[in-house]
């Protein structure tokens, strides 16, 4: 797998973590992982414009 695939995956990893999180009253940890994922959502869409 490349970069942008491994980073797409952890994102929904994370998304789903984080929905687990919230569904359990747990709001910080919710809160926490719901922001990994936009980061990691962020990153793997991020792309050189080099690359083309």
């Amino acid at each position: 797998m490349n970069k942008n695939r491994t980073l797409a995956v952890a994102s929904m990893l994370f998304a789903v973590i984080s929905a687990m999180l919230a569904l359990t009253d747990a709001p910080y940890g919710a809160a926490g992982f719901a922001i990994a994922a936009g980061l990691a959502g962020l990153f793997a869409g991020w792309r050189r414009s080099d690359d083309d």
